[in-house]
């Protein structure tokens, strides 16, 4: 089974994840957003919480819906420390990926404060949570961008 998310789903989400971020009164300095997935999110949320320091880290940990190691193949060089980040992805299916982000950038740039957000989870599988998400499944989720990716779904 798969949910497909339309594009208005994504903007309730987006919505719906500024307003738990607002609540918690989490200002970001930076918004990262994983490349090639996260970049969609990463805008709208850069949009609607009004961050002008937007940054990309590019990683990949799946083919297609098959989990792999995962590779990280772009870092941003800058300053982070003590900097208050929100990371940014499209989905968490089992949260390996996250979590291993999480660490590398907790280890690399050393920020006050990271947070991570998600337009979706799999609540099934997941076992690494995002702080903050809005859409949870207990299917495969695939998103409007990811036609070229998953053609039998659209």
């Amino acid at each position: 089974m798969v949910k497909k998310i339309s594009w208005d789903d994504i903007e309730g989400a987006v919505e719906n994840i500024a307003r738990q971020i607002k609540k918690e009164k989490f200002e970001a300095d930076y918004i990262i957003g994983i490349a090639s997935g996260g970049i969609v999110p990463l805008g709208l949320l850069a949009k609607k919480l009004q961050l002008k320091n937007i940054l990309t880290l590019t990683a990949r940990s799946y083919a297609g819906e098959k989990q792999e190691e995962l590779k990280v193949t772009y870092l941003p060089e800058v300053d982070l420390q003590g900097k208050k980040i929100l990371l940014v992805d499209e989905l968490v299916d089992s949260g390996q990926t996250l979590e291993k982000i999480t660490k590398i950038i907790l280890e690399k740039y050393q920020p006050s404060q990271l947070k991570t957000a998600t337009l979706a989870i799999n609540k099934q599988n997941c076992k690494f949570m995002p702080d903050f998400f809005s859409i949870a499944s207990e299917n495969w989720v695939v998103f409007p961008w990811e036609k070229e990716d998953f053609p039998q779904h659209f």
